[in-house]
């Protein structure tokens, strides 16, 4: 049950984030072709794609946790055996667990700071928070993916 929930949290991630970064694309290449085919520019292409970019970093970067993708360095890691390891290995999501709670819980505070102010976004005149909100939304899915490893006990998980 747990491994078929964490391979669809971890697929439902991904993909959300590949779509929002795909999006994002799409919004610069019509930018691209309304300035310089059109003589024209859409004044929110800027905004729109800085926007998606920030969502497809945040879940992106909970998919890339979850399934053990992220950069890392690990010469004394590999060095290590045993018990050593596997303790080095738990602290590491804890603090993972802990960074990411502090992301959610003051990107929450921030993004409902932001809805009661009631802030526009230039250019596309949307409430500013729905950006915000990539913040706890994000932060949220890596402190799930971080204590789902603690439970394990093991590293993230590599999809076949």
């Amino acid at each position: 049950m747990t491994r078929a929930l964490d391979l669809l949290i971890g697929r439902l991630c991904l993909w959300v984030a590949v779509m929002v970064l795909a999006a994002a694309f799409a919004v610069v290449c019509a930018q691209v072709f309304a300035r310089y085919v059109l003589n024209d520019s859409l004044i929110w292409a800027e905004e729109l794609t800085r926007f998606l970019v920030v969502w497809s970093t945040m879940i992106g970067s909970a998919a890339a946790y979850r399934r053990g993708e992220h950069i890392g360095i690990t010469m004394v890691l590999d060095k290590l055996a045993g018990a050593w390891r596997g303790t080095v290995v738990r602290a590491i999501h804890l603090l993972v667990l802990a960074f990411a709670s502090m992301v959610a819980w003051e990107g929450w505070h921030l993004t409902m700071r932001n809805f009661a102010r009631n802030q526009l976004a230039p250019a596309m005149q949307v409430d500013i928070a729905w950006a915000y909100l990539a913040l706890p939304i994000g932060g949220f899915l890596i402190a799930l993916a971080a204590a789902e490893a603690l439970w394990r006990g093991a590293a993230p998980t590599k999809e076949p």
